[in-house]
């Protein structure tokens, strides 16, 4: 396996990090590594957005502020995260840096987390999904799924501000929503095929931000739409289907998890709250 070179952070000393990892997937989404970086001194590879939020939650169970992190691989203190490598230059994203990040997940919000960890179609019995898109449901527009959407995004970036990432979603689904009503009668499709559309360009929008669970949000977005409810009921209707499944998902998956090496962060945030 080849080896690249990375210029010196400063001490005069180069780095060398191992090539022809590309197609090995990020060990905290365990999806493609988007946005590739690297810890400094074990210099093991993660998408830079998940390593990021690795070191956010490792950070919150201490009290005091954290100088170094271990890699979640090999337990090898780092200082550092390095990205942006073009070659010639890198930038460095410091580990105390994502301490002063005080956001904290909401019941709700972990929750909805804990959603992503069922099996997909769990409510798919209870509403009418093919009608949906039969009935062209989706060309009425729905004053709750702003509110949906933040409170969805919000949980699985676990970030506060997801403004940016919310207007893009919801501007993608209205233009969607228009080249639907201007198109021409004689080009009118198959209501499967406005479906695979429109689920295919909300999945380009949103994989940048959510990566590995962009396919299972889409089907999320999906239900939530077809079921016409607000969001209080949406998330009632969903929990009474889920019942305990969410504490025996949430073992199943640390049970798996502690068989691995890597280590995802969100597993932290199934445990009950302390109340």
């Amino acid at each position: 396996m080849a080896a690249k070179e990375i210029a010196g952070d400063g001490d005069g000393e180069s780095k060398t990090v191992e090539e022809g990892s590309d197609k090995d997937p990020c060990p905290i989404c365990l999806g493609p590594i988007l946005q590739k970086s690297y810890l400094d001194t074990c210099f093991h590879e993660f998408c830079f957005n998940c390593i990021k939020q690795w070191i956010k939650v490792v950070s919150s169970k201490v009290t005091k502020q954290l100088s170094s992190v271990k890699c979640p691989l090999c337990k090898t203190d780092n200082v550092s995260i390095i990205h942006n490598y073009d070659g010639c230059s890198f930038d460095r994203h410091y580990i105390n840096r994502d301490v002063t990040d005080g956001f904290v997940l909401t019941k709700e919000q972990r929750y909805r987390l804990r959603c992503y960890y069922t099996e997909s179609g769990l409510l798919a019995d209870v509403f009418d999904v093919p009608r949906f898109w039969k009935m062209q449901k989706y060309l009425q527009p729905n004053r709750w799924l702003e509110t949906w959407l933040r409170k969805e995004l919000q949980a699985l970036m676990q970030e506060e501000d997801v403004d940016i990432v919310l207007h893009h979603l919801v501007g993608v689904m209205d233009s969607f929503r228009k080249r639907i009503e201007q198109r021409p009668k004689q080009e009118a499709r198959s209501a499967e095929i406005d479906q695979e559309q429109f689920k295919a360009v909300i999945a380009e929008a949103a994989r940048p931000f959510i990566m590995a669970r962009t396919d299972r949000f889409v089907d999320e977005v999906e239900l939530f739409l077809a079921s016409g409810l607000n969001v209080e009921a949406y998330d009632a209707i969903y929990k009474q289907r889920l019942g305990s499944r969410d504490i025996a998902t949430a073992n199943v998956v640390r049970e798996e998890e502690n068989g691995r090496r890597g280590v995802t962060p969100y597993l932290f945030l199934f445990e009950e709250d302390s109340d």
